[in-house]
């Protein structure tokens, strides 16, 4: 900080950028230590609990269906062999979406509902969202946001899908009973940089997000739990980049660790109010093991 060190208005913007550049620097290290370790992902089988999530390796070559499978496969060098987990339609396996902001998402989930030659939904024209049924019953075998809606809450993180099991919740409302699924979580990634950069933009456009609902031990988050970085009925529209990064509450910060981590275990979004080192391990712990667990992830 010693460059930082003069005084007034152009040490307050130079301390301020120092620690913008701090942060995106400590996201890319956690970018690309997960990066590293995807090689190492290992297969389970069999059913998957409410707080765990269905293994596989990085990503997928050719979709190979069979007796109403859909096989991913992937050499695996460090045993010699082929690793295989396989996605049944006419089961009761479910592919469950995180949808992280700014990483291509929105073009992966279009691609889901509407180009799918082995998983078709039926898709109509000016409506949001598709019928992914898959039986008499129609039960869903996609949880999206074209194909369920954001039924758990605008862009819905791990800790809403899964640690407060609104997933499982509203797919057995759906069924009108409870139902043993097995769930394929699958998200994507981008480097931290360009996420923040390409988020900042979008909120310069006009988007705020701000009906997310942030559900956490079972309650929405308040305004005293996460004060909002701008007059909710003004928006943010036309914000600058020094203003963007100055607001301690922004959660374009560290957006996608947060999102892939279990929030009960720092108190939910108390590490805002008051952000500490031990907090900040806990989550990227946390979002590490679930990517290691993650039914498939991909990066840029």
């Amino acid at each position: 900080m010693g460059m930082c060190s003069m005084r007034g208005w152009k040490g307050v913007q130079c301390r301020k950028l120092f620690v913008f550049a701090t942060i995106l620097f400590a996201a890319s290290i956690v970018y690309f230590y997960i990066s590293e370790k995807r090689e190492i992902v290992e297969f389970t089988e069999g059913p998957v609990t409410d707080f765990s999530m269905k293994s596989t390796t990085e990503i997928v070559n050719d979709d190979i269906q069979k007796e109403g499978y859909y096989a991913y496969e992937r050499a695996a060098q460090e045993t010699g062999g082929e690793r295989v987990i396989r996605f049944n339609k006419t089961s009761n396996d479910v592919i469950v979406f995180v949808h992280i902001q700014k990483t291509a998402g929105t073009t992966f989930e279009k691609f889901l509902v509407r180009y799918q030659q082995n998983l078709p939904c039926k898709c109509q024209a000016h409506k949001k969202r598709c019928n992914c049924g898959r039986n008499a019953s129609n039960e869903t075998w996609l949880f999206s946001r074209y194909s369920t809606g954001w039924v758990c809450g605008l862009h819905a993180d791990f800790t809403e899908l899964v640690v407060n099991s609104c997933v499982q919740r509203v797919l057995d409302k759906q069924a009108g009973h409870k139902k043993k699924r097995n769930y394929f979580y699958t998200t994507f990634l981008r480097n931290p940089t360009d996420r923040f950069i390409s988020e900042f933009r979008h909120v310069q456009r006009g988007a705020t997000w701000i009906s997310s609902k942030h559900v956490c031990n079972g309650r929405p988050a308040s305004v005293n739990d996460l004060p909002t970085c701008f007059d909710p009925r003004i928006g943010w529209e036309g914000v600058s980049l020094e203003e963007f990064i100055s607001c301690p509450y922004n959660l374009a910060f560290n957006r996608q660790t947060r999102m892939l981590s279990n929030l009960s275990l720092v108190g939910c979004y108390e590490h805002l109010r008051r952000p500490s080192y031990e907090q900040d391990k806990i989550m990227m712990e946390s979002a590490k093991e679930n990517l290691r667990q993650v039914s498939v992830f991909c990066n840029d």
